[in-house]
């Protein structure tokens, strides 16, 4: 009665282990999964030896299903050390060669199993003693066996190490397959030792099938054949930044390979399990942010190998539960390099400004006083001959055209400046306005154009002065530029609302929508001929764009080719808003 019932559980562990195989059979692609399979046939061939011994009555026939016995413990052996070197990741130093080799070694002394009866390399004695076949094994066999138990023990400390260091979520149901699978590993040792225990020894070992299926319900609720749980593991571990993950308790649980290497620097060779006052003690926001469980930002620095280093240190916190915080995690981001970056810009744009100011002091002055001295000249254009009259003209547009360009170039390298100051104030638009035209009053003359400003006196904005006068004076020095001899330019503003809108009208030659849709933009500088062959830098139009945005304004162009164009610009009007 007690070997049926005992037949029937060791029946339904065989089938439970023909279940594990097809359903890793679906698995069979992933990594590893293969030697897995390997493992499952092994055991079901075991198992089944193991019944069929039990069944049998005589010698010979016992003696055969011993031997399958131990040909399926034997193939266990290389199958298992390769299951293990390729899930952590060793296999690549495993040569296909050295394969075949390892394989050719269990099947040779496979052979000698199952021809000991002549070579007497295994057992020394074969008995059948009351019903059980007992046996006595050679030095030979004892010392293979010891070789074959270390390699098992190796790769189950190498398992152990690998599951150790994957994340926390799959560590603890990790450790308990692995103490599912030593169950039969420690069930053959304690036979290798008491050969007389061999057949009831063998009879537990054939039930492990069930603990494999706990085994495979594990694996199956945890997802260990995916590639998430490893991929997430590897970004983990070879994440750049490093991470600090700490439990509600203030300990910490986790840390990637970045921090153990930050911390083990300053001194903590193993943080886990430490309270974050003790490890983040001369950090403090640090210290507090973990402590109140709250997300923030904070730099800190600290002394490593005698090097100065920089951390941004973002905090989050950690939570499964809703509205329950269980912990948090730090980033711990190196920013050293990108600080000593930041220094060094700084430092080369003070630089820049310096050379900047006094290179601008150095061209501005000497065109000013070549400005005032032809203005001079041109007072008393009567008492010249028409040779030096021509001289005086032409000089008097080089150095305005000149001294214009170097005023925009200047202004637009103010406005790349974050420390750039305006000063709005209440302003007589009119009076701003007709200062341009006064200063621009030669060179229309020049090519005999009629400039109106039609702006009402007693029209007021908020500005300030040095922006609107530089934006009128450019877009009238534009129009000039571009409006043929005996044309006309109109100067108006209107009321909008709040604002008041510029607009400087001419009759010249337009643009084209290409031009248009491009003449505002800063990565492209666009010079165009004037009609008498005026040139320029073509900053005029950016740096006006600038400093309009600067203000919170808007600027903007309509115009026909041809026909000429209208350039608006708005301002605030009335009074301080």
């Amino acid at each position: 009665m007690f070997f049926s019932v005992q037949l029937i559980f060791m029946i339904f562990s065989i089938i439970l282990m023909c279940i594990i195989f097809f359903t890793l059979f679906k698995f069979r692609k992933e990594p590893a999964v293969i030697y897995l399979l390997g493992l499952v046939i092994c055991r079901i061939f075991y198992a089944s030896s193991v019944i069929l011994e039990k069944s049998s009555h005589l010698l010979q026939d016992k003696l055969i299903f011993r031997n399958i016995q131990q040909t399926s413990l034997l193939f266990i052996v290389p199958l298992f050390l390769l299951f293990v070197l390729e899930l952590t990741g060793r296999n690549r130093v495993i040569k296909i060669q050295w394969k075949i080799t390892l394989f050719s070694v269990f099947i040779l002394f496979s052979l000698c199993t199952w021809f000991d009866s002549y070579l007497h390399i295994v057992f020394y004695t074969v008995e059948l003693i009351d019903g059980q076949l007992i046996t006595t094994r050679t030095i030979y066999s004892n010392i293979f066996n010891i070789l074959c138990y270390s390699s098992i023990a190796v790769s189950i400390y190498l398992l152990f190490r690998y599951v150790w260091t994957i994340h926390i979520d799959l560590r603890k149901p990790g450790i308990l397959v692995l103490l599912f699978a030593s169950i039969p590993f420690v069930l053959e040792i304690i036979r290798f030792a008491n050969p007389q225990w061999s057949t009831w020894i063998g009879t537990l070992s054939t039930l492990c099938g069930m603990t494999g299926t706990l085994m495979l319900l594990v694996i199956l609720r945890y997802k260990f054949f995916s590639i998430i749980p490893v991929a997430k593991n590897v970004v983990f571990d070879t994440f750049q930044e490093g991470m600090l993950i700490t439990n509600a308790s203030q300990r910490v649980v986790d840390g990637n390979k970045k921090a153990i290497q930050f911390f083990s620097e300053l001194g903590y060779s193993n943080f886990y399990g430490r309270h974050v006052s003790e490890l983040l003690e001369q950090w403090p926001k640090w210290c507090s942010l973990t402590h109140s469980l709250q997300q923030g930002s904070v730099e800190i620095d600290t002394w490593l190998n005698s090097e100065r280093k920089i951390y941004r240190v973002n905090v989050y916190p950690l939570s499964t539960l809703p509205n329950q915080r269980q912990g948090s995690v730090s980033l711990i981001v190196d920013i050293t390099e990108q600080q000593g970056h930041l220094e060094k810009i700084a430092q080369l744009n003070k630089l820049k400004d310096q050379l900047f100011t006094i290179v601008s002091h150095d061209i501005r002055s000497p065109l000013a006083m070549q400005f005032q001295l032809i203005e001079l000249l041109e007072e008393d254009l009567d008492s010249f001959d028409a040779e030096h009259l021509q001289i005086i003209v032409k000089l008097g547009e080089q150095i305005r055209h000149t001294l214009g360009m170097s005023n925009n170039l200047l202004e637009w390298f103010r406005s790349q400046r974050e420390d750039v100051v305006l000063r709005p104030q209440l302003l007589e638009l009119s009076d701003a306005v007709e200062e341009c035209c006064q200063l621009l009053g030669i060179s229309s003359e020049a090519k005999n154009l009629n400039i109106s400003n039609s702006i009402p006196t007693g029209t007021y904005v908020y500005a300030d002065r040095e922006v609107v006068l530089l934006v009128v004076r450019n877009l009238l020095a534009n129009a000039i530029k571009f409006t043929p001899v005996g044309g006309s330019i109109q100067i108006n503003a209107q009321l909008s609302g709040k604002m008041i809108i510029v607009s400087v009208r001419d009759n010249g030659i337009g643009m084209a929508i290409e031009q248009v849709e491009q003449l505002f933009v800063a990565s492209q500088i666009h010079s165009s001929v004037g009609t008498l062959g005026e040139g320029g830098a073509g900053l005029g139009l950016l740096v006006s764009k600038e400093f309009i945005q600067l203000s919170g304004e808007s600027i903007w162009v309509e115009s026909v080719l041809g026909q000429g164009s209208v350039f608006y610009f708005t301002l605030r009007g009335g009074a301080e808003i």
